[in-house]
Order: structure tokens, then sequence, then C-alpha cells
């Protein structure tokens, strides 16, 4: 009987296949979009209107890309094709890091060459540049399956001859400006890459290192201490003993001679107690007291040169948290002890090769590596009777970024930028910033607030020469003319020239064979990509650009570096807002590494599941801290995704017959409502588009898709089966299809790029244009809840009826809802005004004293399926009968 009346109902049309096909799907699809120019087309379009510049920071061009470079580029492309939706000119302009030591070590190590002297500076720059050119195209080819809103066609790399003059256009300014000085003192210094480091470039990681206490012996006294009483020190780095020629003392601070096994020992009073645990000293006796200002002038015999004697001075930065109160000094191994020993014309003295290696001032430590040498001098420390105390201490410290080896400080010549002359500008051209996290804009403050200074010099071949010439004194030499024809020539010939040509071939005419030289040292790579800004030029958009968005680490990186570079430039911070995002974990929260085996690849997520789940992931994850993937994480957004995609499919199925030219219809009702809580829907959407907060999308979105179907969806089907095509009821019903399919397009369209152009394809809707990425964003200012508060006692009423009509399911009196008689017990006059039958789709309603369920005796309708108290001859309720008479 069901089959005699199926041919008389509306069924569904599948036009949206259930299998998304993404891999396939992508591949078609983007080349739609590359050959009808798409991108293109949406700038062409907006060109006109306010532009919003997302400025691309470069990722470095080495290797495969992993999964943190999807995560920022699929953010910043969300943003992108956002804000061109929204109808802003939105080009993004991708960009490349391509100078550096990684590169460099890279290239050494596929030429089996031990050291970059061994090699020619152009031979290793030459091969340097090629490798690097040929690491943005497989990277430009990787982001491309990402399905990014670019055509990157436009792209910029900082190893063009025009960047780089750009480059040294801002040396310049900082140069003419004052800022530029080089100077001997104590940076960090990585014995692994041979060379000094920026703050930037160094990353903390837990290390063990030797913690002792040792004894100086003095030689020369004074009333309050004697020559061979001991001085007490603590220090982390015995291999910087061998270069001590000073210990500071805090002038104010209380200091004890305390007596051990008939010897004298001074350390601070209020660490008596600490410092006498830690010995194990048992029978000790406090002799006398005095402040450090009375042990100044004092001499001691050096622990390692015994053959010299050195002083205590006094010292600002000697505190009471650990140690003994006094410090060791090494004048070019730390700042403080650096600044201190200039002051005091302490010895500095430098025992530490570039390699790391200690130097013949070592004697019978010499030509060992720094570290190993500590044992060797602990051990004679100990033979001297000089060593109270020795253990590990495991504690945070500083690491090369590239290499992941420790880096020391070490006093070295080196080119700075002095921060401190513009800090009040730099301050005050970040007040009006934004950040996402709004913490971001604080934690940048407090990082150029520490900063005195930038070390931008790097011993290496790779990367943009300090554009310096000295003088027959070997002064170096600041004169605009000079800068301008460096610069002239570099835009024209790129940076080689600087190694190609002499001194004299270099120089203008009338500053030749004067016997000057040049600078041997290139830049900072912070420097080069701290230049994005004068670098990359976007027509009708100039600085400062709308957002920079990266990890969370480039606030002490390229938002620093761009920001300081840009303050000295412009006079003005580059960016309006800064966006950061933390780093990818596994998903148990552990960092990836090839050794654990639990790296992720974005390459093996998307040729598996596709772009669009990588990407559903990347705004479905709440980036502002450290976010996860795996299996269980992915899995998770691909059944997200299969509820958008069944929605989209049960939606068009409906629209089949609906012609929106003629068939659009005044709502009212529960449609009204399913209205209202759409346009409330937009209103929240925009909201987290503008501020970031894509996982608000993505939550949003998928509430209203859950309601929708757990309710109105079901709602709909016996009407939109059953009624007459032209019911109004189900036109009604259409019209929200129609308008929620159109919204939901729009706002997956950002973060699902081929899917809603798939069904963008396939859906018939007023002014449609070639792509739904040439569509306009929907402006919404403010929401109404009227209908949404008159609903609320309807759906309390459904949640009590459907948590009676579980348990009559569970106790088998009835099979289904439609087979429910509910009794309800209700005063409340609008629900008394609703067909509730149909919108509870039971089986009957009854108003009664109680709420109750009961089996409904009613009579199946052959048709629709429905119960009711009547039905035909032919077993037709009266609409059905209706419909196909």
């Amino acid at each position: 009987m069901k089959n005699k009346y199926k041919e008389t109902l509306n069924i569904p049309q599948d036009v949206l296949p259930m299998r998304a096909n993404l891999i396939e799907k992508e591949l078609k699809f983007k080349t739609f979009w590359d050959q009808n120019k798409i991108y293109q087309k949406a700038l062409e379009k907006n060109k006109t209107n306010k532009p919003f510049i997302l400025h691309d920071g470069p990722p470095y061009a080495n290797g495969d890309l992993h999964i943190g470079h999807a995560l920022n580029k699929i953010l910043k492309d969300i943003v992108v094709r956002y804000k061109s939706l929204s109808g802003f000119y939105a080009p993004f302009v991708p960009g490349w890091d391509t100078h550096g030591l990684p590169i460099e070590n890279k290239i050494l190590k596929e030429l089996k060459i031990d050291d970059h002297k061994n090699i020619s500076t152009l031979e290793l720059r030459k091969q340097a540049r090629e490798y690097a050119l040929s690491q943005i195209k497989n990277q430009k080819k990787q982001f491309l399956t990402m399905q990014l809103f670019s055509d990157f066609k436009d792209y910029y790399q900082t190893l063009d001859p025009k960047f780089e003059a750009e480059q040294l256009k801002v040396f310049k300014k900082m140069a003419l400006d004052g800022l530029i000085y080089k100077s001997l003192q104590p940076v960090f210094w990585s014995p692994s890459s041979q060379s000094a480091l920026a703050e930037a470039e160094v990353e903390y990681h837990e290390h063990k290192s030797h913690s002792i206490y040792t004894a100086f012996k003095i030689v020369k006294g004074n009333k309050f201490v004697e020559k061979n009483d001991f001085l007490v020190i603590w220090t982390t780095t015995p291999w910087t003993l061998i270069a001590n020629s000073g210990v500071s003392v805090k002038e104010e601070f209380s200091y004890s001679k305390i007596n051990y096994e008939n010897k004298n020992y001074i350390f601070a009073t209020d660490l008596v107690q600490k410092v006498t645990e830690i010995f194990g000293w048992k029978n000790f006796k406090i002799i006398s007291s005095f402040q450090g200002k009375d042990l100044v002038g004092i001499e001691y015999q050096r622990p390692i040169k015994q053959e010299k004697t050195a002083p205590i001075v006094l010292g600002h930065h000697v505190t009471l948290e650990s140690g003994s109160g006094l410090v060791h000094m090494a004048p070019l191994f730390g700042l403080d002890d650096f600044i201190i020993g200039r002051v005091e014309k302490l010895e500095e003295i430098m025992h530490i090769n570039d390699d790391g290696s200690i130097n013949e001032f070592g004697n019978q430590f010499a030509n060992k590596f720094y570290w190993d040498a500590n044992p060797e001098i602990n051990e004679f420390l100990k033979q001297n009777n000089l060593l109270l105390h020795h253990s590990f201490l495991y504690h945070s410290y500083p690491h090369d970024w590239r290499t992941n080896k420790p880096v020391i400080y070490r006093g070295s010549n080196q080119w700075f930028v002095s921060i401190d002359p513009i800090k009040e500008k730099i301050t005050k051209s970040i007040e009006h910033v934004e950040s996402y996290p709004t913490w971001g804009i604080s934690r940048l403050k407090t990082m150029i607030d520490n900063r005195t200074s930038w070390t931008i010099s790097r011993q290496r071949a790779w990367g943009v020469p300090i554009p310096i010439f000295y003088n027959e004194k070997n002064e170096p030499v600041f004169e605009e003319e000079l800068f301008d024809h460096i610069i002239d020539l570099v835009s024209k010939y790129g940076t080689d020239i600087w190694f190609e040509k002499s001194t004299d071939e270099l120089l203008p005419e009338k500053y030749k064979n004067k016997n000057w030289t040049k600078e041997k040292d290139i830049m900072d790579v912070w420097f080069d990509s701290g230049t994005t800004s004068m670098g990359v030029k976007i027509e009708g958009a100039p600085v400062p650009w709308d957002v920079y968005l990266e990890g969370s680490d480039q606030y002490r990186g390229w938002f620093n570096s761009s920001l300081i570079n840009s303050v000295v430039y412009y006079n003005q911070a580059p960016f309006k807002k800064l966006v950061s995002h933390g780093f990818v974990l596994d998903e148990k929260g552990n960092k990836m590494s090839k050794s654990k085996g639990n790296v992720v690849l974005p390459q093996e997520i998307i040729s598996k599941f596709g772009a669009d789940i990588l990407r559903l992931w990347v705004a479905n994850s709440e980036y502002t801290s450290d976010v996860t993937i795996g299996e269980n994480i992915i899995n998770q957004n691909v059944e997200i995704y299969r509820k958008f995609r069944n929605t989209f499919r049960f939606l068009i199925a409906n629209l089949v017959d609906f012609d929106y030219k003629k068939d659009l219809k005044e709502l009212t009702g529960i449609h009204l409502l399913i209205k209202e809580q759409l346009e409330t829907l937009k209103f929240n959407t925009k909201i987290a588009y503008e501020n970031f907060q894509f996982t608000n999308v993505i939550k949003l979105t998928n509430n209203f898709v859950y309601n929708l179907s757990s309710f109105y969806l079901d709602f709909s089907k016996d009407i939109l089966y059953a009624n007459k095509i032209e019911d109004l009821q189900r036109k009604m019903i259409q019209t929200n299809f129609y308008n929620i399919t159109k919204t939901l397009l729009l706002i997956l369209a950002p973060i699902l790029p081929t899917t809603i152009e798939e069904v963008y394809q396939i859906f018939d809707q007023a002014n449609k244009k070639e792509s739904v990425h040439l569509e306009n964003f929907f402006g919404i200012s403010s929401i109404e809840t009227i209908q949404e508060e008159k609903w609320n006692s309807f759906f309390e009423l459904k949640n009590k009826v459907y948590a009676l009509i579980e348990i009559a399911i569970k106790d088998k009196l009835i099979k289904s809802a439609n087979q429910a008689l509910v009794y309800i017990k209700e005063t409340d006059e609008f629900l008394k005004t609703l067909d509730l039958k149909n919108l509870l789709m039971v089986g009957k309603v009854i108003f009664s004293k109680e709420n109750k369920i009961e089996n409904y005796e009613g009579h199946l309708c052959e048709r629709c399926r429905i119960y009711f108290d009547f039905i035909d001859k032919d077993n037709l309720c009266v609409r059905c009968s209706k419909v196909i008479l």
C-alpha cells in the first residue's frame, strides 16, 4: 500500500553528492578559480573600496612545510577571504625569508664541508641562493594545496635586489640618525653557528649545568679580612674562571667571616645558614661581620691564573637570591661584568675561540671545548683545595634557535642598533595598536622596555652585507653619499656585488685609492624580515597595515624587529592590529619530534582528508594558546564537516521546486522564529569574524545546524513531502531553507572554500556571481529576540514531552513518538494556539490535569505515515486525500 502513493509525494532530489571526494574536488575548483581568475576578479571588484592588508610574515625558505605553517597560513587566509567578501580590497602578498645560517649550513652539509671558511664566499652565496629559490618553489606548491586565496604570482623574497636595497635604506637612516654603533661587549654567541645572535634568535630550554662553590684566597687584606682568608664564590660556569679578573660585592650588604676547620671564609651574612647547610658544615663559628664597602680594594689570588691577583669591587647586580653574595667577574662573558669592569678598569680576557674551544690563554685547558673543560677545571680546584662543593643544576638556559645547542655570553666586536634613544617613541607608537589576545601588546611593550640594544652583525656569508667602509685609520665612515652609492649598486646588481668587488671598486670615485677597507659581517636575518613594510609595496595601501598575524614567539622576533625598523623609517608602527597564535602539539599535548614519531604533516592530512578538513581544524582550534592535532581530533572535525555537508544536502534537495523569483513568502509562526535565529547567527558570526574568533564561528554555526536538524528539519519533512507543492506552509519552509543556505554559504566560505564553492555552483539564488568568493558578506547591525522569548514555553514543553516519550519507548509502551498520545498539563495561552500534534511530531495531544504518555490507538495514513483519529476508505488522512485529488 505504501508504494501505491509514493509517486504522489514530493521526494527530495539529491543534487549534492553524499561523498565529498575533497581531494578530487579541490583540484577541480582550484583549476576553476585559476582559469577564471577569481582572485583577480575579487580584487578588481573591491579595487575602489577601502584596502585591508594582512601582511604576511615571511616563513623561512628551508624544507617542507610543517603543521605550524598550515595553522599560520590558513588563519591568515580565513581573515583575507572574510575581508574580501566584506567588500575590502584585500590583496594577499605572500613572502619568504631567504638569508641566514640554516641555508648556509644546509649547503655546507651537502658539499661535505666542515667550516664555511673552507669555501669561497661567492660560491657559498651562489649555492645558497639557488637552494633558497628551490625551496620557495617547493613551499609555494605546498601552500597552494591549502586552497589559499592568492595566485602566488605576486610575492616577495628577501633576496631580491630591490628588497635588499630598501633594507639598506633603513640601515642608512639608522646610521645617519646616530643609532648604529660598533662596540666590543658581551653578546649571545653560538659556538655551533660561530656567530653572534640577537635575543630573538635565542630559545630557552632545560639544561644541566655544573654548580660549584669555590674559594678565592686573599693575598692583600685590611682590618676586616686578612691574608689567607678565603672568599666564597658560586658559579655555574667553571670555564669562565680562567678569565676571572675581579669579584663584586654589594655596598650595603652585610658579610661575615666564618671559621671552619681553622680556615676563615667570607660570604653574605644572610646566606650563612643556607651555604653552610649546602657544605654540610656543623661546627662553624661567626668571627665578625662588616659591610660590602669594607671589602673594596682587597686583592685575591685568581683561581686558575694563580700567578695573578685581582681586586674586589662594588657591583649593582649582586643579589642574595642564590650563591654567596660575592660574584666572580669575567668582563667579556657577562654584560654586568663588562659594564662594571669598564668602570673599574678590570682586565678583559678572551680565552674562548669562535668555535667554543679554549685558546692558549687557558694553559693546560687549551684546545678543549669550553663545556668539556669544566670537569678538569673542577678537578684542578679540588687538587688546590679550593673546591668547596660541586653539584649539578637543572635550569632554563639559552640555546641557538637554529642548532638547538647552548650559547654563551662572549665579548665580541659587533654592530648594534641603539634602542634606548628611540624607546619612548617606539612605546608611544603602539599606544593605539590592538592585539588578539589582548595581552599581546603588553608583552611586546615589555620586550621593548627591556631592550637596550640590538646586535645586528653576523659573522657569516649568506646575507645582506653591513654597508660600512673603514678609512685609513680603521674608523667606520657614516656618509650619506657612500650609503646612497651602495644602495644604488645593490638595487641594480644585488648584494653579491659587495663580495665580488674590491673596496676601491665599490667606492665612488672621490674615495678611491685611500687604503680603505669594507665590513665583512652581514646583517641579522631579523633585520631582513623586519624591513618588509619598506621592501613590500602594495598600491593604494600605505603603512600602517591592518594586521600582522604570527606565532606568539614573534613578539620577540618579527613583531619586534618590524616595529623598531618602522618607527625609525616611518615614525610609526607598521601595524594596526597584532594577532598571535600558539604552537601545534600532538594529541597528548607533547611537542612534536621525529624521534617520538608524533609528527603530523599538513600534506598527509590534505592527501588523506582534503584541505577543507585541515582548514576546519584550524578554524575550530583555540589558536591563541597552543593547539593539538592527531587522529581523534581530525576525526572530530570530519564529523562536524559531515554535519555541515549533510545539512546542505537536505536544504538544497528540498529547494529543487522552489523559485526564489516568485516563491519567497512572508513568514509566520515557527518559521518566523527560525528566521530570527538565522539573523542572530548572522550577527554573532560577523562579530566573531571581526574579532578573529574563528572557533566561535564554527561553534555558533555548528550549534545552529544541530538545533535546526534536531527540530525544524524533522518538523518540515511532513509538510515538504506530503503537502501540495504550492502550499503556503511549504513555501514558508522553503523560504527559510533558501535564506539559511545563502547565509551558511557566506559564513563558511572563508573556512571551507572548496565545499562551499561546490554547493554554491548548484544553488540557484538571486544575483548569483561566478564564484561564491565574489559574493558580498551580509551586513547586520542589530538583532531581535521577540520570537525567541515567545517560543521559549514551547521548547520547554517539548523537552518535557520527549523525556516522557523516551521513558515510554524504553518501557515498550510505544515504538516511536508518532504513536504517542500526549497528555499535557498546561495553562500557557500561547501553547493552546499551536498545532502541537505537528510541532511535537506525536500522535495526538490532549490538554489535561497531568503530563503523561499513552499509546495512541489511531489509524495510520498510508501516504504520510502519520496516525489520525479518522482516515478514509483509501487509508488516507484528510490532508493527503485532498492533495492527491
